[in-house]
């Protein structure tokens, strides 16, 4: 072989390794997930990730009440949806390891980055909550896996 034929084969070949490896990250972020560190006092805030199939559920919960129940596909399409009620669109995506959710509620434009983080083994998603409108300081909160009963999660 000639060596760029073998410099070109390694990097297609790095490239699908790398597909692999989001793929796998993709995969740690099913599952329930509850903020870590809320005070005793406040409503406990859940995220439940699963996969439908080519589409991408995402359930947001706080306290006892469904904030949100999305399902789409992950290629940046917007799907009509109801958050708290009111009507929205979402679109959600994947950057690498990291899904990205983008919410217009109204003139209110939020975006979401959830990633698994790699201490933790698996057990530590963080959320990136960047207002757009109106703009606003990013947060950065941090979630930990939970195990939760179908009832916990009232009717998925």
């Amino acid at each position: 072989m000639k060596p760029i034929s073998i410099t070109v084969l390694l990097v297609l070949l790095s490239g699908v390794g790398a597909l692999g490896s989001d793929q796998s990250d993709r995969g740690k972020l099913i599952g329930s997930w509850e903020l870590e560190g809320a005070p005793l006092d406040s409503l406990s805030s859940h995220w439940t990730f699963s996969e439908q199939g080519e589409s991408f559920r995402v359930i947001q919960e706080e306290g006892t009440s469904k904030v949100a129940n999305v399902e789409c596909h992950t290629d940046g399409a917007s799907c009509d949806v109801k958050i708290s009620g009111k009507k929205a669109m979402v679109s959600l995506w994947f950057n690498g390891p990291k899904l990205v959710e983008l919410e217009t509620k109204g003139s209110e434009v939020v975006k979401r980055r959830f990633e698994i983080l790699s201490q933790g083994a698996g057990d530590l998603m963080e959320m990136e909550l960047i207002p757009i409108v109106p703009s606003e300081k990013t947060e950065i909160l941090r979630y930990k896996r939970v195990q939760r009963s179908a009832s916990d999660s009232h009717s998925q």
